[in-house]
């Protein structure tokens, strides 16, 4: 006889794998180095902390992102602000907190909303920021592109902020242009000859693929009759012998969909090719128009012109890498300061037309300049003459006439008085020949182009947004940032914080 503990299975005894204790380990305490009194500093990944810690201790007052947050309160938003006129709906965002973070972001070369979502959760600056909220992707791209506009204003208060700060004074400006990358493939443009065959070819599919669908439904009404779809579940499918038969004629069905499917597809392809044609034309009779030539309606574009489906306003141009699908960036830098005063983007791939412009950008957002810095993709007697002859004070420029060939040895200063009846393209390379001529021109190199060195180093060689106006606020956004970072790396900015009258030592 047994007793019930007897017969009760006995309960297994669960072997550690690994007996730390048995190997001589105090997990409490940091483990020895190979000297008997050498040892190693404290670590606790998971200890939690008693007191939640700043996140402002952490990164350090001379932080970029403590810095950006200073500077917040001394920016008018007004612009964006105003854009929330309705009551209704969830309370959003605080717009400065969505601003500051994507000026930020744009500072470490992030421009991918998704990023700029995964950064809010995982980086410490993002972070704080943000505090701690977690704006999802849609929220950052709907408020980038909302607040096209706006940018503007957000550029100009930096330019404002710096010479409130000392760090920005109007002397000589400096010119340029580079070609960014469209949002957009190179290989999604047609040139205007072809449009009208891949046009044809395509309007010969459609109607192939509409004929077939066509047929394929007479034999249909013809086998179930009309009104019938011929799916209905009939006793066929329940018998071996006919199902394969019901079953092909089912695939004959799903076939003459999708070629409808196709055919739409194609249609839509046609539209687009169309609208692109009459942009081109319409384009075409414009320019004609502008230039006086007689009779305008009758222009037609170039054959060789194209039209780009994904972004229609970009357009094809020279790089570096050959040609690709781009926008023409314009800015103008202060000579010394190097900061960015005015900014555009144009769809002309030279840069002649963009001088007179990019001065008058110039003048409205800071004043008058004390000169003109450009090289020779801006050289015209039009522009030599509109900077010279200007109402008010005129400009003294230094173009280069054209562009000096590598390793080519300098011409030695003139000499004597100047000639008469030098033209304007001759006054300008003898200006240039002269040693005041020469320290001028070379600031240009030292001025410009480590500008656009530095906004392409920061990781913005392609728009994220398609459009001439998404282009032209991005790239605002962009030079904002720029004058923002300059700011702080220069350490001018004795900024007093909003929540004190504490100095902030940046730099």
């Amino acid at each position: 006889m047994t007793t019930p503990a007897q017969d009760a299975a006995a309960p297994l005894e669960q072997v550690p794998l690994l007996d730390v204790q048995s190997m001589g380990h105090d997990p409490t305490r940091p483990p020895r180095a190979a000297s008997p009194t050498k040892v190693f500093r404290p670590w606790s990944p998971e200890q939690a902390a008693l007191l939640p810690a700043s996140k402002r201790d952490y990164l350090g007052n001379d932080h970029l992102a403590v810095f950006l947050l200073d500077v917040v309160p001394m920016l008018d938003l007004h612009a964006i602000r105003d854009a929330y006129a309705e009551d209704r709906g969830q309370p959003p965002y605080d717009p400065r907190m969505l601003t500051v973070l994507l000026v930020y972001a744009y500072s470490q070369g992030i421009s991918s909303s998704r990023q700029i979502e995964r950064r809010c959760r995982e980086d410490l600056a993002f972070m704080y920021l943000t505090g701690d909220a977690q704006p999802d992707h849609d929220t950052i791209c709907a408020f980038r592109r909302r607040h096209l506009a706006a940018f503007q204003t957000v550029f100009l208060e930096t330019l404002r902020v710096a010479q409130e700060a000392g760090g920005l004074t109007v002397g000589r400006i400096a010119l340029d242009g580079t070609k960014i990358h469209a949002n957009a493939s190179k290989h999604k443009a047609m040139s205007y000859a072809r449009m009208p065959e891949r046009h044809a070819a395509l309007q010969a599919e459609v109607q192939r693929l509409v004929e077939e669908a066509e047929a394929l439904d007479r034999a249909e009404d013809a086998q179930y009759g009309r009104g019938r779809r011929g799916d209905e579940w009939p006793a066929e499918l329940r018998d071996p012998v006919t199902r394969p038969q019901r079953l092909r004629e089912a695939k004959a069905r799903l076939e003459a969909a999708r070629k409808r499917e196709l055919a739409a597809t194609k249609q839509a392809q046609i539209d687009k090719i169309e609208a692109a044609k009459q942009a081109l034309e319409t384009a075409a009779r414009e320019h004609a128009a502008a230039a006086g030539t007689p009779e305008p309606n009758t222009a037609r574009p170039d054959p060789k012109a194209q039209r780009n489906f994904t972004d229609p306003e970009s357009r094809i141009m020279k790089t570096a890498d050959g040609f690709q699908q781009c926008y023409n960036a314009q800015v103008a830098v202060t000579v010394g300061s190097q900061f960015v005063v005015a900014a555009d983007v144009v769809t002309a791939p030279n840069d002649k037309q963009q001088l007179q412009p990019m001065v008058a950008h110039v003048i409205a957002n800071v004043g008058e300049p004390a000169g003109v810095i450009a090289d020779s993709g801006y050289f015209s007697e039009a522009n030599v003459q509109a900077m010279e002859q200007r109402q008010g004070r005129p400009l003294e420029v230094h173009i280069a006439v054209e562009r000096a060939r590598h390793g080519a040895p300098a011409t030695g200063p003139p000499r004597g008085r100047i000639p008469n009846g030098l033209s304007v393209a001759d006054r300008m390379r003898r200006r240039l020949r002269t040693q005041a001529g020469r320290r001028i021109y070379a600031q240009r190199k030292i001025t410009v182009e480590p500008v656009i060195g530095q906004i392409k180093g920061r990781g913005f060689r392609r728009f994220s947004l398609r459009g001439l106006t998404g282009a032209k606020g991005e790239l605002q956004l962009v030079c904002a940032v720029h004058n923002l970072v300059k700011l702080w790396r220069t350490g001018v900015a004795r900024l007093v914080s909003a929540k004190g009258d504490r100095e902030c030592a940046y730099a």
